[in-house]
């Protein structure tokens, strides 16, 4: 790819990886306007950072992180601003994969972790990575990763089993 033409760099990844953007995104958001709004919000975040992305490997893992960051980004800022949303639905607390699998109970538990540890749990358990491969996307050992996705799990599970008995 020319480096001196951005924006046609942006275009041909977008060409290259848009669908499978798009498909994240619908993942994460379960809506697929809002799914398409947001992948095209993801290659406007590539084009204006593309000087800071190395070309080497392939850049899909990198524009699927920044899609993933932005999804979760969506899904928090719907959760603080819908009034609606304020209580845990009472779910199984036991079903975490099927909790974060719903688009409002997502956004509700995830908006109540940091970013690191909201996308270890999405990677784990939305996206069925290994800690192993969890780690390795994200630039940590397997030992931080399980420790994050454990402390996710018992904070889920708790806030989860709250909304169960109110």
């Amino acid at each position: 790819m020319e480096r001196a033409d951005p924006q046609g760099r942006v275009d041909a990844l977008y060409r290259q990886f848009g669908p499978a953007i798009f498909r994240r995104c619908l993942k994460l958001l379960r809506d697929p306007a809002e799914a398409e709004d947001a992948t095209q919000e993801v290659f406007v975040r590539v084009f204006r950072s593309l000087e800071r992305f190395t070309y080497g490997d392939s850049p899909l893992p990198w524009i699927f992180q920044i899609a993933t960051r932005h999804c979760l980004h969506r899904l928090r800022d719907g959760s603080r601003h819908d009034a609606k949303r304020a209580q845990l639905p009472a779910d199984d607390p036991k079903d975490l994969g099927g909790a974060l699998a719903d688009r409002r109970t997502a956004a509700q538990l995830l908006a109540r972790f940091d970013d690191r540890t909201a996308l270890i749990a999405v990677h784990a358990l939305v996206d069925g990575m290994t800690q192993e491969e969890v780690g390795q996307a994200l630039g940590l050992s397997r030992k931080t990763v399980g420790l994050k996705l454990q402390q996710f799990i018992d904070r889920a599970r708790a806030l989860l089993g709250a909304a169960e008995g109110a």
